[in-house]
């Protein structure tokens, strides 16, 4: 044990930054005098310890003592500090909820949020004419069949409506991310950075649904027919993105065009006095944390900050469709 004190504490080794240089050192003096599991718990310590010089000369002083369990607080080591990220442009920020989970996501300006316009690409070739007209006719058909084209539109059909879409919004982020999780292992490939913008997709989509669901709890058969359309829908897209990516993410980008002019069509309900009461109705606290709002903010801001998401997926979504399957992705976490 002597030795190999003398050797961890010898003038070099603690002038030693670089912890792949201690703990190469450290390993094999140990595994002279030391059983293996015990050199794995010791490397493991180091390794954890290891983040300035002040840090190695505290835990020399430890060893010394005899205190080999004894470690830093994981706050005080470079590698554990918690950050708040900003974006280089300057109308976004990252942010990270302080007592939540939620990943990187564009947090939108009052400004940002009402300049959202509806805008359509027009497809290029076979692929994207039958992407966009899959998008027609499902509206359609939805539309048909929910009820919300019959009759006046009121605030217990916007809220069907906008539960049960998000439900559906939240599949192919989820799906695109995993199949290129996959591929990358597969192949033993990058990824190029496409899986963290598709999974940040998928969050943000759920906590629209998150959100609606603070202001409606839906019914069994409500619930029953998630199920049915997820089990459909989830089978569809996984099979399709196997065959096209590209096709996939048209598709999704035709989707988000729609769901743009579906959240414009409720700001109009909303300001005409149809959906008047989310005019004055408070803001879910979950959206007001997420979003980083106004603590007095409305359900109509809700709707503008949810309209800024689907536009902005919109653009990444007909981005990703136009880049091919190995170039980088542009966007960086949280944009």
């Amino acid at each position: 044990m002597a030795l190999v004190i003398k050797s961890f504490c010898s003038g070099a080794l603690c002038r030693a930054i670089k912890p792949e240089l201690m703990l190469g050192r450290y390993s094999s003096t140990l595994q002279n005098v030391i059983p293996g599991n015990a050199v794995h718990n010791a490397e493991e310590n180091v390794a954890r310890n290891l983040s300035t010089k002040a840090d190695v000369e505290e835990n020399i002083k430890q060893f010394k003592k005899g205190n080999f369990e004894t470690l830093p607080d994981p706050g005080l080591v470079e590698h554990f500090r918690a950050r708040k990220q900003v974006v280089s442009n300057s109308l976004k920020e990252v942010t990270k909820e302080k007592d939540g989970y939620t990943l990187p996501h564009p947090i939108w300006l009052p400004d940002e949020t009402h300049s959202v316009k509806i805008t359509h690409k027009e497809p290029e070739g076979r692929m994207d004419v039958l992407a966009y007209y899959s998008i027609q006719a499902i509206r359609r058909t939805f539309d048909v069949f929910s009820g919300f084209t019959i009759g006046q539109r009121n605030e217990t059909k916007w809220l069907r409506r906008v539960i049960f879409l998000e439900t559906v919004a939240a599949v192919p982020g989820m799906v695109g991310a995993m199949y290129r999780h996959l591929a990358s292992l597969r192949k033993m490939k990058r990824d190029h950075g496409w899986i963290h913008t598709l999974l940040e997709e998928a969050e943000n989509e759920r906590m629209h649904l998150m959100t609606a669901l603070q202001v409606k709890k839906p019914s069994a058969f409500f619930r029953f027919c998630v199920l049915i359309s997820q089990g459909v829908f989830v089978n569809f897209f996984t099979m399709s993105y196997l065959i096209s990516p590209r096709f996939c993410h048209r598709f999704v980008g035709y989707l988000e065009e729609e769901a743009v002019k579906t959240y414009t069509m409720c700001l109009k309900d909303i300001d005409s006095g149809l959906l008047g009461s989310w005019a004055t109705k408070p803001a879910p606290e979950i959206a007001i944390k997420y979003w980083k709002m106004h603590p007095e903010s409305t359900m109509r801001d809700v709707i503008l900050v949810i309209r800024a998401d689907e536009a902005h997926h919109r653009l990444v979504n007909h981005t990703l469709s136009s880049l091919g399957p190995y170039e980088p992705n542009p966007y960086l976490p949280g944009q």
